[in-house]
């Protein structure tokens, strides 16, 4: 499948759109299409007063250093790995969200230089993938966040990062990357029976019930542990991803909305993180809290 096709905008058809059938319209009242014309108005409107502002530094005030070429990434759509450290026994990837525009390897390469200055003594590498290019595509970037999700856990299973052998992998993601992270482990272990060490969700773009709907079993038995870090003065969370999902929370905003499995935590980090893309500041972020996580 050509992963990278921009054919799905705001203004397809209802049904197109929602192909994930757990992200149905909260209300049957209203036609789908016009809630999503809707939609579409009020996340240019807010998108407008931002100037160029992506998903990924709307309201952002921190400038992250430029990732060197050597870092490692994997893009899942085509399965093509640079620099990637093959035969490591622990690795952390992180996983941008939202847009093609929001820094996702330079985010990865802050949380690299944050992890390892703590002390961790795993690898650090990106995931890149496909997330659109602009407001336009924010649903159709969520149905590629399932599909890149699968073909991940696909990756794990092939190349054997899993638990069961004796691999110990972490997903950090941030923002719609959660949504891909958590479709990742719910198909490694519905699909492929296997389990990672931990996801760490950073404003996770993720409707705050589906941790314990959709990616509980994925969450229970497809991982040790999952932690997700909300702020409540998340602004691309609490204004533009309400507007565009009809009125629905973020598990990244308020928090998951509860019947998460045991091994779900949420932390408030509304008293540090101001801003959608702080979580992964060097200096005002919170990397250095999932550090014990990672083993």
């Amino acid at each position: 499948m050509d992963y990278r096709r921009l054919t799905n905008r705001i203004g397809r058809t209802a049904d197109s759109a929602t192909n994930d059938v757990s992200e149905r319209s909260p209300s049957e009242s209203v036609s789908r299409r016009s809630v999503l014309r809707s939609a579409a108005v009020g996340v240019t409107g807010l998108a407008a007063t931002s100037g160029t502002a992506t998903a990924g530094d709307y309201g952002c005030d921190y400038h992250f250093p430029d990732c060197p070429s050597w870092f490692g990434e994997v893009e899942p759509e085509s399965w093509d790995f640079h620099n990637w450290p093959w035969g490591a026994d622990n690795l952390t990837i992180f996983v941008h969200g939202f847009t093609n525009q929001n820094g996702g390897r330079d985010y990865a390469y802050e949380v690299y230089r944050n992890l390892s200055d703590q002390g961790y003594g795993g690898y650090v590498v990106a995931c890149d993938w496909n997330a659109g290019d602009s407001w336009d595509d924010w649903y159709w970037a969520k149905d590629q966040a399932i599909e890149v999700g699968q073909e991940l856990a696909r990756i794990f299973d092939y190349y054997g990062w899993t638990e069961d052998h004796g691999v110990t992998v972490n997903l950090v993601a941030h923002s719609l990357g959660g949504k891909l992270a958590l479709e990742c482990v719910r198909e490694l272990q519905g699909t492929y029976g296997h389990s990672i060490n931990s996801v760490n969700l950073f404003g996770a773009a993720v409707w705050d019930e589906q941790p314990g709907e959709r990616f509980y079993d994925g969450i229970l038995y497809g991982t040790n542990e999952t932690h997700n870090y909300y702020s409540e003065n998340d602004d691309v969370l609490g204004d533009l991803y309400q507007s565009a999902e009809f009125g629905r929370h973020a598990c990244g905003y308020t928090g998951g909305a509860g019947g998460e499995p045991w091994n779900w935590y949420d932390h408030d980090v509304s008293w540090r993180i101001e801003q959608h893309c702080e979580y992964m500041d060097y200096d005002d972020g919170c990397v250095w809290y999932v550090d014990d996580d990672l083993y």
